[in-house]
């Protein structure tokens, strides 16, 4: 009997991760990303009457990747040493925090503090650049939500694929959500005060839900073991006392898989960015949307994306090969970026809901492959490396997309599409056997 109960497979094969062991983290996931894209629909408006320029908007966005750049790996490691739901609630207190400090931008004068690259720098617009950084250096809360879920999901490998899409899913619907009631919440009296104030308290149920988190017991009296000082320098995380030790652990992020998926990772994060930095731009100055029109652009695109993260993405993988399925995705992707480049208003929502297809099944997939090449040991580790480097990909992507769209306009985007087609064509060996 205490050999059975020290193998649980002796009594078959491990239950098929269901929704109520992802519940508490998928309601992280969700409530999070509300509270995020709530700024969606605004910001660029908001950025430009705080007296920001074309490119200021690219930089604000690029302050909290360049801020995770450096947060992330830090509250990674952490993660792995004292466990993943103390670091999630203090991620999500800094993002408390930092929604407050834009609140505080809001109720202050636009007076002029210098000037520079044609726009003006005042003091709520520093102010948003603070909580924006404030907010980025506590911002390891997706790759310790993503090391959680692969926690789960470790005793059935074959799982991943369809829990991240979950978690994907759950981010769609904040995204969906978020920007629809900015639109209903930004037009009452309280203007953009309104969508702020609910974004600080969306984060703060978002920090008492971390509460309901279950953490597996792995704390080290003695403190963590020692690392090789290449496991330091690639951010690899202490190894968990809980868990045999790993003698591969550090060669874990050199391997050429994980290596080329790192870089594919970076590729991926330049495209989706030149995107999130130049449409709005173009939506302002070439289009003449408004806060309005652009929520109901990015709620078609979230609402697309629950869709294909969730029945269409478990319906291909259950058919097609992982390989195939992302490809089917950045195929979309290409698709939609071309559709971007166009000036009617039905192929530009078009080109939204191929972004959202594309997104949907190539990026729960790519997660999928990641985790299972970092093994079950440098889950963390991993998932840190690539939050770092989609952090830098992300501050290249933001600023290049606010500088180059008045010089490119629409190409801009046919630029991202030629990203994803690098992308397409590295999948046979970013595919291939597992790393570890």
């Amino acid at each position: 009997m205490a050999s059975r109960l020290s193998n649980p497979s002796a009594f078959g094969p491990p239950a098929p991760i269901g929704w109520r062991p992802l519940a508490p983290i998928l309601a992280i996931q969700f409530i999070g990303t509300l509270g995020y894209s709530i700024a969606i629909p605004f910001l660029v408006f908001l950025v430009r009457d705080f007296g920001g320029a074309s490119w200021t908007y690219g930089v604000v966005g690029a302050t909290y990747s360049a801020c995770q750049l450096v947060g992330a790996p830090l509250l990674g490691r952490w993660s792995d040493r004292i466990g993943r739901r103390f670091v999630l609630m203090v991620s999500q207190g800094g993002t408390v925090l930092a929604w407050l400090v834009f609140l505080g931008a809001l109720a202050l004068p636009v007076d002029p503090v210098a000037s520079f690259g044609g726009a003006v720098l005042t003091v709520p617009l520093l102010l948003v650049f603070g909580a924006r950084a404030l907010d980025g250096l506590t911002g390891g809360n997706i790759s310790v939500a993503n090391a959680y879920v692969a926690d789960l999901t470790a005793s059935r490998p074959e799982d991943r694929q369809v829990a991240f899409g979950r978690m994907g899913m759950a981010a769609s619907l904040g995204f969906a959500v978020g920007p629809a009631l900015a639109a209903l919440l930004g037009a009452t009296a309280w203007g953009y005060r309104a969508p702020v104030m609910a974004a600080a308290t969306i984060s703060a149920v978002a920090l008492v839900l971390c509460l309901n988190l279950r953490e597996p017991a792995g704390a080290c009296p003695e403190g963590p073991p020692s690392q090789p000082a290449l496991t330091r320098v690639l951010h690899q995380q202490p190894k968990r006392c809980d868990r045999p030790p790993a003698e591969a652990t550090a060669e874990t992020t050199s391997h050429p898989v994980v290596r080329a998926l790192l870089a594919a990772t970076f590729v991926l994060f330049l495209a989706f960015n030149l995107f999130y930095a130049g449409f709005p731009v173009h939506a302002d100055l070439a289009l003449g949307w408004g806060a309005a029109r652009m929520g109901m652009f990015f709620a078609v695109l979230s609402g697309a994306m629950i869709l294909a993260q969730g029945p269409l993405l478990r319906r291909v993988s259950q058919r097609l090969a992982p390989s195939r399925v992302f490809a089917l995705g950045i195929l979309a992707l290409i698709a939609s970026f071309v559709a971007f480049g166009m000036s009617s208003e039905p192929t530009l929502f078009a080109g939204a809901i191929a972004f959202a297809l594309g997104n949907g099944l190539a990026w729960p997939t790519f997660q999928a492959r990641l985790a299972s090449a970092a093994g079950p040991e440098a889950q963390g580790a991993v998932q840190g490396a690539a939050t770092s480097v989609g952090s830098l990909a992300s501050i290249f992507g933001l600023v290049a997309g606010g500088l180059l769209y008045p010089d490119l306009g629409v190409a801009l985007f046919w630029l991202g599409a030629g990203l994803f087609g690098l992308v397409l064509a590295g999948i046979p060996h970013w595919f291939t056997s597992a790393a570890a």
